[in-house]
């Protein structure tokens, strides 16, 4: 099992608890193993949507796993990462005028480069 390394942006957006136990999170995630109550937060798989929010315990799934698109946030419970999307809605509304968070994210990320 474990696909190997996942395509991270740079600059993670990290809910609280996931902050807690960041480098633990990311172990886990590159060995396809589940992590309890973990949900990443990526761009969109299917093209129409900006981002996806997806437990890890799919990550089991080899189709899944080897298709994740990269991923641009970490949060543990589905509270956690609601709120994560919202912040990251919220940064991008704010700093761009837009809700292109696809843009704003990928743009974000190459200024820290």
């Amino acid at each position: 099992m474990g696909s190997g390394r996942k395509k991270y942006l740079k600059k993670l957006y990290l809910g609280d608890k996931a902050a807690a136990v960041r480098e633990k999170i990311l172990r886990a995630v590159d060995r396809d193993a589940p992590f309890p109550h973990l949900y990443l937060i990526t761009f969109a798989s299917n093209g129409v949507d900006q981002l996806d929010i997806l437990e890890t315990r799919y990550l089991s799934d080899e189709r899944i796993s080897a298709s994740l698109p990269e991923i641009v946030g970490l949060a543990i419970g589905r509270p956690e990462a609601f709120e994560t999307v919202r912040r990251i809605a919220e940064d991008t509304y704010r700093d761009t005028g837009t809700g292109d968070m696809v843009s704003y994210l990928k743009k974000r990320d190459e200024a820290d480069a």
